[in-house]
């Protein structure tokens, strides 16, 4: 099994505890996705925190499926929260960031560095895009990334993706040195 985070105890904890904090990776990257999109007619603009969300909880999550369960339960969450769209669209969408994030081709990038998480995050938003792009032009129904123009919304779900990997990884980053500290302080 190969583990992403160096030192990771994902081998101590029971899977339930994993799936639970998996299911809450969730409930956070909804929450981010309700409350940090700003309505700026931006396209691409609200994926940075919950982007930061998944990949931050797949690098303190390091067990296999789980930033796909963490993806699922956005859709489920979805409802309470507020999110625009169907339980089945918004599984749809943000299991397959998810799924992206659990992929061989992922696992392989190294997302406890800070480019490593910014081409995971790049790559999980443009297939975001993807999916966005798809069904517009299956269902034939306007959005902004119509009128803001395909090119230039691409771009920003690039920019914007690469910024949320690296959000997450600086989140991860960051807890990982105040466990150190506090550890350090314990032990005096």
């Amino acid at each position: 099994m190969q583990i992403l985070a160096p030192g990771s105890s994902i081998r101590h904890r029971p899977a339930a505890v994993d799936v639970t904090l998996a299911v809450m990776i969730g409930l956070a990257a909804t929450l981010a996705k309700r409350y940090l999109d700003f309505h700026l007619g931006v396209p691409g603009h609200a994926g940075v925190g919950w982007i930061a969300v998944l990949v931050s909880g797949r690098l303190l999550n390091g067990r296999p499926g789980m930033a796909t369960i963490a993806g699922l339960s956005v859709g489920l969450w979805g409802i309470p929260v507020g999110l625009a769209h169907s339980v089945g669209y918004n599984m749809l969408l943000y299991g397959l960031a998810g799924t992206l994030l659990d992929s061989g081709a992922l696992l392989r990038l190294p997302l406890h560095r800070a480019w490593g998480a910014a081409v995971a995050g790049t790559i999980v938003h443009v297939a975001k895009y993807g999916f966005i792009f798809a069904n517009a032009w299956i269902s034939e129904i306007l959005r902004r990334v119509e009128i803001f123009g395909f090119l230039g919304a691409l771009a920003n779900h690039i920019i914007f993706g690469a910024a949320g990997g690296m959000l997450g990884w600086a989140i991860w980053r960051s807890g990982g040195a105040l466990r150190a500290r506090l550890q350090q302080r314990l032990t005096r």
